[in-house]
């Protein structure tokens, strides 16, 4: 997640940057305990969304709503 927010921030340089990444743990359902849909969810903030909590607040809401 921090290596997108690095490549996104670099690139296009915005003033700021929220990501989540939402991946299903393969060592999880392939071996070991097995289960089936064992996700992680990793977030990153960058300029705007790291200094404000609401605008964090405002971005899960409209992944929720997209969900």
């Amino acid at each position: 997640t921090a290596q997108i927010a690095d490549a996104i921030e670099t690139s296009l340089k915005p003033r700021g940057l929220a990501i989540l990444v939402e991946a299903e743990h393969m060592c999880m359902s392939m071996r070991g305990v097995q289960k089936q849909g064992a996700s992680t969810l990793t977030t990153q903030y960058r300029g705007m969304f790291r200094d404000a909590p609401e605008e964090q607040v405002r971005f899960f809401q409209m992944v929720k709503a997209g969900r």
